[in-house]
């Protein structure tokens, strides 16, 4: 009789053992998420921003109930990026300041990831900055921010963040950008081929230290094959560049599934570009539709729409409860 008990134990422990084995061979795979997430202010007036339409008392009367709705439609988000795991590594942009990423990391469902966050303010005229999420499969080296030059009279716009870390056994070189608009005629057009520059010149210092894994992630507000990004990154192969460096996933992207949409055309605007030695590591190279995230709760349902678009958080003034007008775009690793 105690043989046969200890014949079931063994064999209770066996099975528990194996069902675990599936789920810690997907821990294994780590992700990478960015997203754009839409002026994600904190519903206080910042004295030094023009965060005003952003206040309870402002046009677009953002408040706390707001507030919390979409903190928590953004972690639904980055949870569902990664199908039921926390992503290693999520890039984001237009986040106001740390309030929003304390709040994301520890009072929202991803504070089960026990996400940390690296962010610098910069000089942005509406406050609004780049930062980085991660997990412990990450484990940060160094970290700066990037400042283009501009002239006096040039409106100050974001930095670039740079972060350099472990990745479970890959040491990488991270970019998290968010370039200057298209406003106004699109006069930053020069400025964004300057901060293009600015980074592919900072890899160039790296790679001659023998540093070969990096990614650049963010919404560059140009497309993958505009002279801006193919010539401020380098990406185009040609008689002085016959072996480019540096590849941008999306860029097989025309005329394709985008992740932001503009005046009734689909817009490739958030983009990852990485080193040639770091594509062994992805799963999903060359597959751009996958790489965009866009499920059913992120999804505008209005009729009137011809593509498949985004639900915003507001439509000009009027507030649609959405999480951002931009998809988020992902990386599997192996």
């Amino acid at each position: 009789m105690k043989q046969k008990n200890k014949s079931n134990s063994r064999t209770k422990r066996l099975a528990m053992l194996l069902s675990l084995i599936p789920n810690m061979v997907i821990a294994q795979q780590s992700i990478i998420v960015f997203h754009n997430c839409e002026n994600f202010f904190y519903p206080t007036k910042d004295t030094i921003a023009l965060d005003e339409d952003f206040t309870a008392e402002g046009k677009k009367r953002w408040n706390f109930s707001r507030y919390n709705n979409k903190k928590n439609l953004l972690a639904k988000t980055y949870i569902a990026a990664g199908k039921g795991n926390m992503p290693s590594i999520i890039g984001l942009c237009e986040i106001e300041n740390d309030k929003v990423l304390y709040d994301l990391c520890k009072d929202s469902p991803l504070r089960k990831g026990n996400y940390k966050y690296i962010h610098y303010p910069s000089e942005d005229i509406r406050g609004i900055d780049v930062a980085l999420l991660y997990n412990e499969t990450f484990s940060p080296l160094s970290h700066c921010k990037l400042v283009a030059e501009t002239e006096a009279t040039e409106e100050k716009t974001r930095d670039v963040l740079y972060v350099q870390g472990m990745l479970q056994d890959i040491k990488l070189n991270i970019y998290v950008i968010h370039a200057p608009s298209r406003r106004e005629h699109n006069i930053k057009k020069a400025l964004r081929t300057k901060i293009f520059s600015m980074v592919y010149q900072h890899i160039e210092e790296l790679k001659a230290k023998g540093e070969e894994n990096f990614i650049i992630m963010g919404d560059l507000n140009d497309e993958p094959w505009d002279t801006s990004v193919k010539d401020g990154f380098n990406t185009m192969a040609h008689r002085n560049n016959p072996d480019p460096f540096l590849v941008n996933l999306m860029r097989n992207n025309k005329n394709k599934r985008g992740s932001y949409v503009y005046n009734g055309q689909y817009c490739s605007f958030d983009q990852f570009i990485v080193s040639k030695p770091f594509l062994k590591h992805i799963e999903i190279e060359a597959k751009e539709e996958e790489m965009i995230f866009r499920p059913e709760f992120l999804i505008d349902k209005d009729k009137h729409n011809r593509l498949i678009q985004p639900l915003p958080t507001y439509k000009g003034m009027h507030y649609q409860g959405g999480a951002s007008d931009h998809f988020p775009i992902r990386l599997f690793l192996k």
